[in-house]
């Protein structure tokens, strides 16, 4: 690609503004795949990767899209948020590790210029990519509104926000029926969550939430997502795990919050919850492996909370 070209969306997007502030490894890639700019941390993730060459030199999607060229054409037809499965041709670097895409449009025309790519190596917390912004005014605001755009990390615990999710369960789901594969889904309620904001205020609240995910995410594996779906509710994927032992996991899980003692304004705050799982299925859809998971954890509701339930 043309240092033209590179320059060309430097004109229509601020992709210094955006690429600066992801902690992340990312890059923004022309409309053909070609990498037009990257940030530094995508420069020490993929070695020898170089601005102006095809992103299929380095790497090729491995995921339901089976092709770069495909899951490009994805994201031009499709607005959104896409996680994909890219593995790497480098020997050095990673052999594969999940990213997640999405088109930019142009501030001039408002029609697609340019393709953003974001590897989840790590937990990113959004308030300290922001609080980290140039102090220009209008580069806050570009930035700021693309990350409420694209961003995929629950605010108040730093776990995946229910956005990511719904696009993560729709390429298992996809993946199941082309490999095979085995995954757990899991819905956590947090028990009584209401007489605690109602007797203690809404900071503690957000307290509690934020323990539990802490309980939650301390231990799941590497390979397993943890979400928070909103409110006190929390959704995880348990990958290449079902039956006896998601039962198990969701078990450890249970008790390790059931035994966590919550400090608050120098008061001790106890809390359980509950726990609905169900396996995926060949069939399955999201909302049909939602529908059996929140049906299990209505079950551990109504039979007195603090347990797991299966579907």
């Amino acid at each position: 690609m043309s240092v033209e070209s590179a320059s060309l969306i430097d004109k229509h997007i601020s992709t210094n503004v955006i690429l600066s502030n992801i902690k992340n490894p990312a890059a923004v890639l022309t409309l053909s795949g070609k990498i037009a700019r990257l940030n530094r941390r995508c420069q020490q993730f993929l070695p020898n990767v170089r601005e102006g060459r095809l992103l299929g030199d380095y790497c090729e999607e491995a995921g339901v899209f089976g092709s770069l060229r495909n899951m490009i054409r994805h994201a031009r037809s499709i607005s959104g948020l896409h996680p994909c499965k890219l593995q790497t041709k480098h020997p050095e670097a990673p052999g594969s590790w999940l990213g997640f895409f999405s088109v930019l449009c142009s501030q001039i025309t408002h029609k697609p210029i340019a393709i953003l790519l974001e590897v989840d190596d790590h937990k990113v917390e959004r308030e300290n990519r922001i609080a980290a912004l140039d102090q220009d005014a209008d580069k806050r605001l570009i930035a700021l509104r693309q990350f409420h755009q694209d961003g995929i990390h629950d605010a108040l615990t730093g776990l995946k926000n229910r956005r990511y999710m719904n696009s993560f369960l729709k390429m298992e789901c996809d993946l199941i029926k082309r490999q095979s594969t085995v995954g757990t889904l899991v819905v956590v309620d947090i028990d009584h969550f209401k007489r605690v904001n109602d007797t203690y205020g809404h900071n503690a609240g957000d307290k509690v939430i934020s323990e539990v995910a802490n309980c939650l995410e301390r231990r799941l594996r590497e390979s397993d997502v943890a979400c928070r779906w909103g409110g006190e509710e929390f959704v995880l994927f348990l990958h290449n795990t079902s039956g006896h032992r998601a039962f198990s996991t969701c078990e450890e899980l249970r008790t390790l919050i059931q035994g966590h003692q919550l400090e608050f304004d120098s008061r001790s705050l106890n809390v359980t919850a509950s726990f609905g799982i169900t396996s995926l299925q060949t069939q399955d859809s999201p909302q049909s492996v939602f529908a059996r998971a929140d049906k299990a954890l209505y079950q551990a509701k109504t039979m007195g909370r603090n347990q797991v339930q299966v579907a």
